[in-house]
């Protein structure tokens, strides 16, 4: 891989094709409209795993210290994945992961400013976000739809705040996205 971003959008897509295999969960998660961030780790973090050998290093919930973070005070990230390469030359990625539930917004923001903490080079700080519409602009690529058992949809889409931190959720409407 090139790059961090390809590396992001390489996991976003093995992320996705997992999550779509689970909608029956997923769907009966977004109806609940309750916060599950945990079990997409989790499963993000299933996902990465049964990739073979296409990523080098896959870590779940890993600290914001372990990435060199002063202050992180034990927070910690969803998943960390470290792309193939020579030592010293290796890529990462090191993600959060957001529903859009109650107070979404704020916890975004959150997940945001402390992604925007790690120092890393050749790395991508990727904000996952769930829900049942698309939101923000600018996403690391095209969001993917996954349609849910009984009917209804939601969607996932990743925000590579790092590189370019414009690329975060903005208000539309009388909902924010």
């Amino acid at each position: 891989m090139a790059d961090a971003r390809e590396l992001a959008a390489d996991v976003f897509r093995t992320v996705c094709h997992h999550l779509a295999g689970r909608a029956d969960d997923l769907g009966r998660l977004v109806e609940a409209e309750v916060p599950f961030d945990g079990w997409l780790e989790a499963e993000a973090y299933l996902a990465c795993r049964r990739a073979g050998d296409r990523f080098a290093e896959v870590e779940f919930r890993p600290t914001y210290g372990s990435e060199g973070v002063a202050g992180a005070d034990g927070g910690r990230g969803g998943l960390r994945v470290g792309g193939v390469g020579e030592p010293g030359h290796h890529l990462w990625l090191f993600a959060e992961f957001m529903t859009l539930a109650d107070d979404w917004q704020a916890r975004t923001e959150a997940a945001a400013a402390r992604l925007l903490r790690l120092g890393w080079k050749r790395s991508a700080a990727i904000l996952f976000v769930v829900g049942r519409e698309e939101v923000g602009r600018r996403p690391l690529t095209a969001a993917v739809r996954i349609a849910l058992p009984g009917g209804g949809e939601t969607w996932v889409q990743a925000f590579d705040v790092k590189r370019d931190p414009a690329d975060t959720l903005i208000a539309t409407g009388d909902r924010q996205a």
